[in-house]
Order: structure tokens, then C-alpha cells, then sequence
């Protein structure tokens, strides 16, 4: 696998505070990249980085060779970088399936419909409960359900690069074991995405490679196969 996403040496700064610190990522395409650490470790800034929502101070942010860095989030989206919010961040007001096909707004013309059709089947295949609440107000799901959305709205601009920011957060255990598990399937059907987890042991087990984040730089990183298994650390690293 060839690399989709490459982040060299990239530093972000919010005042006098360094939130990342010469951090480099490479995301393979067709895989699953975690990027792990706890809170304030700088995972959220850093993809708020590679999604155009903060400008970093120094760095490179390449998607298939093309250095997107301090580019508009729109433009970067335009390119197929698509990202699934924490806090899930559903349209209220709207039913689930128009707050599906808000996630397509990109794709236009009679071209566009036809794949609106085809990625929202894809959608509901995956989710089977947002099919059966299709009309239902977004806002009356439970919290799970409105994961399963914010994720099926991603997945319905056909992104290249899906990025998940802690899609397990606040869920309730069976819940999260069926979230990772629809992750694994989307990669399965060939998707490329980077998932950002304070739940480090549950992504491990679906991820192909991992990096560690401590204090705004790369602590660790490694086959996810191989970290799993360093009880040094998971201890140290991820609250094992």
C-alpha cells in the first residue's frame, strides 16, 4: 500500500502553547491509521490540521502528493478528505436522511444523483437502524444511532480519506463493539481511514498501524499488531 496521506514535521501553536510539535504521519491507502494518546496529547489538533481547520506553523501535509497545508476546509474536503466530528455533530431539525444527503452535497448533476442513490444504499446496508429511522427527526436518535449517522454522512460524499475523531466516545460498551466493528467493514469494502481513539486496546484490534501521541509529538508508533502486545507501552501510553 502506497501512501494516500503523509504529515511531515508538522508544528501547531495556539498562542505560546505548542500543541504539536514536528509530528510526522503517513496514512497507507486502503488501511486503517490510529492515532492514539490521551487527552490534550494534541490527536484533535492534528487533525483539525489535516482538515484545514487550523493553520500550522511549520510543516507539510501531503494527500497524494499535493501539499493541501493551510488550505481552506472546503477545498480540502472538495479533495476527498472527509472527516466524522467528535461529538457526532448531526443537523437537528433534520430527518436522517436528509441529513445523509447534506453529506453529498458535493456530488451534482445527473452524475451526482446516481451516486447519491448508490452510496446511500451503500449507507443503510452498513447501518441497517438508520434505514429503519430514515424519516425519524436526527436529534430523537439515541447516541449511538447519531454515530452510526455522522459516520453514514461522511461515507456519503465517497471520500478518498475518511477521518473518524473519537467515533466511540460516550457510548455505552456493546454499543462501541459495533461501532469498530462497521469500521472494519468500511475498510474491508476498501476505504482508507485514520481514527483518532482514546479507546487505544478496541482500536488496535482494527487498525493496521498506530502512532502514539504525547504532549504534541509522536511517542510511539508501530504495527498495531506489535503495540497491542508491548505491555510497557500500554501501560505507560495507553491506560492498559
Amino acid at each position: 500500500m502506497n501512501d494516500l496521506l503523509k504529515v511531515e514535521n508538522l508544528s501547531v501553536s495556539y498562542g505560546a502553547i505548542r500543541a504539536l510539535d514536528g509530528v510526522s504521519v503517513s496514512v497507507k491507502r486502503g488501511g486503517v491509521t490510529a492515532i492514539l494518546g490521551a487527552n490534550g496529547a494534541g490527536k484533535t489538533t492534528l487533525l483539525s490540521a489535516i482538515s484545514g481547520l487550523v493553520k500550522p506553523k511549520g510543516g507539510r501535509v501531503l494527500f497524494e502528493g499535493k501539499d493541501i497545508a493551510g488550505a481552506s476546509p472546503a477545498k480540502i474536503a472538495r479533495q476527498g478528505v472527509i472527516q466524522s466530528p467528535e461529538g457526532r455533530r448531526i443537523l437537528v431539525g433534520l430527518t436522517v436522511e436528509e441529513n445523509l444527503k447534506v453529506g453529498a452535497y458535493s456530488l451534482r448533476g445527473r452524475a451526482g444523483a446516481a451516486a447519491r442513490e448508490k452510496n446511500l444504499a451503500r449507507v443503510y446496508g452498513l447501518f441497517p437502524r438508520l434505514k429503519e429511522r430514515h424519516k425519524q427527526q436526527a436529534n430523537t436518535l439515541s447516541g449511538g444511532e447519531q454515530q452510526m449517522l455522522a459516520i453514514g454522512r461522511a461515507l456519503m460524499s465517497e471520500p478518498k480519506l475518511l477521518v473518524l475523531d473519537e467515533p466511540s466516545l460516550g457510548l455505552a460498551p456493546l454499543i462501541v463493539k459495533e461501532i469498530f466493528r462497521i469500521v472494519a467493514e468500511i475498510q474491508k469494502e476498501g476505504s482508507t481511514i485514520l481514527i483518532v481513539e482514546q479507546n487505544a486496546l478496541q482500536t488496535l484490534k482494527i487498525a493496521d498501524y498506530a502512532y502514539v501521541l504525547e504532549l504534541g509529538k509522536v511517542g510511539a508508533e508501530g504495527p498495531a499488531a506489535e503495540l497491542v502486545r508491548d505491555k510497557r507501552l500500554v501501560e505507560a501510553y495507553l491506560g492498559g
